[in-house]
This record gives structure tokens, C-alpha cells and sequence, in this order.
């Protein structure tokens, strides 16, 4: 009784406290009259800017067209061969829709091409929708359990913030596949195949946060810890409702066959003459749970690939960890080791050469021609339209949040040139209809400059990165930009 007092008079503290707390600006941020835009300051700014003859020009062609379309290099464009040293056979590309699924897609891009080999499959798909039912039944329970932690802390603070602003958003990276696909396993796609929901998820999503505000504020106005068990399980039970009636139900068991590749046959009577045909050859229709199936056509657990970021301005070859950047309330936020560049490359290219495809996040909203599928330092020559310098160190891009990782995908092919990667071929999930058929490339210069993190088998990985990864990890707070 003294326990659960105690936990009382706290609790109603820190509300009144989160209450009638009061921000206290500082002196520079009140308003002021001597850091008022002036008559004179505007008249400086007419005055700075001729209305030259290519001016007008400019301004015209701005008028009547999209920035990007007047910003393409063309000279660029078309040094680009598409042409490929090495190249990993793939299955068809993949399509997200309208949803943040990309790490998802990229995670089980990754996964397939071996099975696919394993089996002599003619295609595959994992499901996608599958593996988001779980993560976003799982993510609820992560951040309900978050809201229980943070009672202590005002509601306006900034981790109440960050949790509010994203309850149970669509982003997520490699650890997040790891878990899910460990825990729950697999499913081929037409065994949960998609809905309008899986793949637009904007709308799911809205109603989704809302249930999810509302089921920490239960527990934020919860006396007792069993009020607020009582108010995360029915939190869970509406969203489990929503993402059943939304992504259906995922199956306990399935029965499931496949069909391989056509099959050489000698159907000749004359050995001195042989006639090949081929015949298709489906598997035995057998049951499966998810668990099963991953178990027995994956085989390996995913612990053998590890994760390697590029982040500037933080310590090198030091192991970081990112709060909170997990999906499940037990399992490990992502970490990985930081190290260069060209050390990335090495790996990557040591993976891809012996057929072992590579996930990567990047900054993909930079840099671009999307109908060529071209990521070239360049392509996109902004400097040269509006006369200003719109450079950012990679550095200073993540620091004053104009860049950071936001799109992952896979490499599957590389073009090698006096013994070192130029450019690399990139498997999108943006569906066939984006860049060459679903295709990309991207340059050395572009990886440089806007891929953050890869994803290798550590058989591709030298003894000495391969030791640093153990060391006790740097811990980034929540908010940092490169996990946010």
C-alpha cells in the first residue's frame, strides 16, 4: 500500500509540475526591434539583383516548369553506359507504393536471390505485408512500453515529443529485419500478398497514431501499473483490429509449392541423335508455418551479416548505437561500426563479386535523374541555374538537417576500372516503371557523398573491422538525425 501510494503522489507531482512549468525565453528571443527586417535592408536586396537579359530567361523557364526538369546535366546523363563488370542475377523488381517499407523490401531483396539459386525458382517474392503486420504490431508495444518509462518526464519533453510525433511510423533498417524475420519467420507473397493499405500506407497509419496517442495518454492518466498493463493491452487489441481489417491476418500454416526453372530432358531413342526439351517441375504441395518455412528454405540465421555506417564528425572505427531505433520493446537498437568509405566499398565489392548482393540506406532524395535512374555527383546542377552554392559537407549535412539516410536498397552488380569500383548497379523497390526498369546506378562519387550505411556477410570482412566490432558501443540519444 505504501508502494503503490508513493507511486501516486509522484505521479500527480509531475503532472503539476508538466502543468504549470513555464518556458523562459531567452533575452535574444523576444522580440526586437533591432533585428527587424528594414526598408533599407530590402532596397539593399533589389539593388544586389540585376534583371539581366539571361535573368529573365531564367525566371521565365522557372515559371512555366518544374525545378528538377531544368537542373538535369545532360553531359552526365549520357556518359552514363549502364554497362557492368559484374552482376548478380535477380528476380523481378519490387514495388513499396506509397509506404516507408524500403528497408523491408531491400532486407528480403537481400535474402531471395540465394534462395531463388538454392531452388532454381522461375520467380519469387517474399512477403512484405507479412513481415509489416508484425513490425507494426510489435512497434506499438515498443513505444507503449516507452510511454510507461517516460511517465516521469513532462509530456512536452523533448523524448515525449519524438514519441508522439512518430508512435508507429513506417521506417526501420536492417536489425528490424533480423528481429522480425528470427521471430516470426517468412511467408511467400501470395500466401499474404498485398492490400491497398500494405502499400498506401498513409491513411492506416493516421488512424493508427491516433489509437496510439490516445493508448499513452491512458497510460500517462494510469494510477497504478496495472492501470497502465490494462490500458497498453487495449491499446494493442485496437491496433492488432486495425491492422487485420487493413494488412489480413497473418497465417499460423500454409500449403504452399513452387515451380522451378525448366529442366533439360533427353527424350531421344537415338543416342547418335539427342533432341533436348525441357519440362517445368513443380514441387510437392507441402504445410508449412512461417516459422518452418523460413527455417527450411533460409536455413542460416541472419546474425552472419553486420552493419557498417559512414557518419562524419563521429569517432572512427567506434561501434555506435542508436536509442530507441529498434521496433520491439526486446530487442537491440541498431548499432554498427563507422569507418570510411572506401573501406565500405572494398567490402562490398568483394561481396558482389562472389554473387552475394549488398544492403545499403542512403540520402536518395539528392542528386538524380529518375528517368535515366542516374545517382551522379552533378546530374542535378542547381548552382548553375540559380547562381548559388547549395554544396553541404556530409558532415555538416547531417548536423544541420538538411541530409541524412532514407532509403535503403541493394547493390547487385559493379563496373571495375584499373582495379577499383566507378559505379555501382542498384536493385530499387520503386516498381519498373522508375528508373531503367527498375534499375539504378549509382557513381563512386554519389556513394562518397550520400551512402551512410551497408550491410555484409562478415566472411567479407577484414580481421581487423571484424575485431572492432565488439567494442563497447558510443549510445546516440533518440532525436540524433542519422536514426531519426
Amino acid at each position: 500500500m505504501k508502494i503503490r501510494s508513493g507511486f501516486i503522489l509522484t505521479t500527480i507531482l509531475l503532472v503539476t509540475l508538466s502543468v504549470f512549468c513555464q518556458y523562459v525565453p531567452l533575452p535574444q528571443e523576444e522580440p526586437s526591434e533591432k533585428g527587424a527586417l528594414t526598408q533599407e535592408m530590402v532596397d539593399s536586396l533589389r539593388q544586389s539583383l540585376p534583371l539581366t537579359q539571361e535573368f529573365k530567361a531564367i525566371q521565365n523557364s522557372l515559371a512555366e516548369n518544374e525545378i528538377n526538369a531544368l537542373v538535369i546535366d545532360r553531359k552526365k546523363t549520357i556518359s552514363d553506359d549502364t554497362l557492368f563488370t559484374k552482376v548478380i542475377d535477380t528476380s523481378k523488381i519490387t514495388n513499396q507504393e506509397q509506404s516507408g517499407r524500403c528497408w523491408l523490401f531491400a532486407g528480403l531483396n537481400l535474402l531471395r536471390p540465394e534462395l531463388i539459386k538454392k531452388y532454381n525458382l522461375k520467380e519469387f517474392e517474399f512477403s512484405e505485408a507479412y513481415i509489416q503486420f508484425w513490425d507494426k504490431l510489435e512497434r506499438a508495444n515498443r513505444t507503449l512500453e516507452l510511454a510507461k518509462a517516460l511517465k516521469i518526464e513532462p509530456i512536452d519533453s523533448r523524448k515525449n515529443a519524438l514519441l508522439l510525433q512518430k508512435p508507429i511510423d513506417d521506417g526501420g533498417d536492417w536489425n528490424y529485419v533480423r528481429f522480425l524475420v528470427s521471430r516470426y519467420g517468412l511467408v511467400p507473397k501470395n500466401v499474404m500478398p498485398e492490400t491497398q493499405q500494405s502499400s498506401h500506407t498513409g491513411q492506416m497509419n493516421n488512424l493508427l497514431n491516433t489509437v496510439m496517442r490516445k493508448g499513452i495518454k491512458a497510460i500517462r492518466e494510469a494510477q497504478t501499473p496495472e492501470a497502465e498493463n490494462v490500458a497498453k493491452i487495449e491499446t494493442l487489441k485496437q491496433v492488432y483490429k486495425i491492422l487485420v481489417l487493413c494488412l489480413g491476418e497473418p497465417p499460423q500454416s500454409f500449403e504452399w509449392r513452387y515451380e522451378m526453372k525448366d529442366v533439360k530432358r533427353d527424350t531421344a531413342k537415338d543416342k547418335s541423335s539427342k533432341e533436348e526439351k525441357f519440362e517445368s517441375k513443380l514441387s510437392p504441395l507441402k504445410t508449412y508455418t512461417p516459422q518452418s518455412f523460413y527455417k527450411d528454405f533460409m536455413g542460416a540465421p541472419l546474425d552472419n551479416y553486420i552493419s557498417f555506417i559512414n557518419y562524419p564528425g563521429k569517432p572512427e572505427h567506434k561501434v555506435i548505437r542508436f536509442a530507441w531505433n529498434r521496433d520491439s520493446a526486446d530487442g537491440k537498437d541498431m548499432q554498427a561500426l563507422n569507418i570510411t568509405t572506401d573501406e565500405m566499398q572494398k567490402m562490398a565489392l568483394a561481396s558482389i563479386m562472389d554473387d552475394q548482393a549488398v544492403w545499403f540506406c542512403c540520402n536518395s532524395s539528392v542528386q538524380r535523374n529518375t528517368k535515366t535512374g542516374l545517382w551522379d555527383m552533378g546530374v542535378q546542377d542547381y548552382n548553375s541555374l540559380f547562381g548559388i552554392d547549395f554544396s553541404f559537407s556530409k558532415e555538416d549535412q547531417l548536423r544541420y538537417l538538411d541530409g541524412a539516410p532514407n532509403h535503403c536498397m541493394v547493390l547487385t552488380g559493379v563496373d571495375i576500372q584499373n582495379g577499383e569500383p566507378v559505379k555501382w548497379k542498384v536493385e530499387n523497390s520503386w516498381g519498373e516503371k522508375r528508373g531503367r526498369d527498375g534499375f539504378w546506378t549509382i557513381t563512386k562519387s554519389w556513394f562518397e557523398a550520400n551512402v551512410f550505411e551497408i550491410l555484409v556477410n562478415k566472411k567479407y570482412c577484414s580481421p581487423e573491422l571484424l575485431n572492432l566490432t565488439g567494442q563497447e558501443p558510443i549510445v546516440m540519444p533518440p532525436w540524433d538525425p542519422f536514426s531519426n
